[in-house]
């Protein structure tokens, strides 16, 4: 089965602060693992983020919520992993 991918607005913004070398192979990585077994490669997140899940791309996180009703992952934010502003900019993003 093949899982449709919807991107935030703001995850455009994400993918040029990182720069176009990390944002192709995070790309990569989206439409290769998530559009394929999104269950399969991320982990769960927990408290404001319960539902969502976290991917680990080299140096990176991306933040998505799989749909399994409709099929789809909602890519929420993509952010450095050393930092813990990817978290909270997914959180403001929830409203």
């Amino acid at each position: 089965m093949r899982w449709t991918i919807l991107y935030h607005r703001d995850v455009a913004g994400d993918l040029e602060s990182i720069g176009p070398a990390a944002a192709r192979r995070v790309m990569r990585a989206i439409n290769v693992k998530l559009t394929q077994a999104p269950l399969q490669f991320g982990a769960p997140l927990s408290q404001n983020l319960a539902g969502f899940r976290k991917l680990r791309v080299g140096d990176y996180r991306v933040v998505y919520r799989v749909v399994a009703t409709k099929v789809f992952v909602y890519v929420l934010a993509v952010g450095p992993r050393r930092d813990k502003e990817i978290y909270i900019d997914a959180v403001r993003r929830l409203d």
